[in-house]
């Protein structure tokens, strides 16, 4: 059994450029890729509503549960686009209650404290099949991300907003292997 890595987290709001740069830096570490996008393709191939504009409750549990053993798959993945910690900010900008689980999973366990953020860009975002929210509701939710990350201790860094390769290159500055 291979020993486990405590990933580093990339966030932010939909639409950042996480995917972008997590395939990036794929090239040099394994990493666990985003949970939630596979749930929402998932859910619309299967005619589900667990989507973070239908039924939240359910797309927080499925999130939860993939995430859970995608963890679990991914012993050696250094990075991981996003956390089950984004849950919460879901949840918190949608006024749902926050499940136990989620207040209580050992975040501190599984990820270094360091969190690497892609600010929302207007520039970049788009919206696709999976990705349905309006702007706004991006600025919203990445307010709700900074405020979680903030409350549960994790030392926040922020991407610039510059190509995939400067983002690469700011994120090899603070990464120790």
């Amino acid at each position: 059994m291979e020993a486990y890595i405590k990933k580093y987290i990339i966030t932010g709001a939909p639409g950042t450029g996480k995917t972008t740069l997590i395939n990036a830096l794929e090239e040099e570490y394994p990493c666990m890729h985003e949970v939630s996008r596979k749930v929402i393709i998932c859910e619309q191939e299967g005619v589900g509503n667990g989507m973070p504009w239908g039924d939240l409750d359910r797309f927080a549990a499925l999130v939860y549960e993939a995430s859970l053993q995608a963890l679990d798959l991914s012993p050696n993945a250094y990075f991981t686009d996003r956390s089950i910690l984004d849950l919460i900010a879901y949840l918190e900008v949608a006024g749902k209650p926050i499940p136990s689980q989620l207040v209580r999973f050992p975040y501190k366990e599984k990820f270094r404290k360091k969190v690497f953020f892609t600010p929302t860009w207007e520039d970049i975002y788009h919206k696709d099949e999976q990705r349905l929210q309006e702007f706004d509701y991006c600025l919203a939710l990445e307010q709700a991300l900074l405020k979680i990350y903030a409350e549960k201790r994790f030392d926040i860094v922020k991407l610039p907003k510059d190509t995939v390769s400067i983002r690469v290159n700011f994120v090899h500055t603070f990464v120790k292997t």
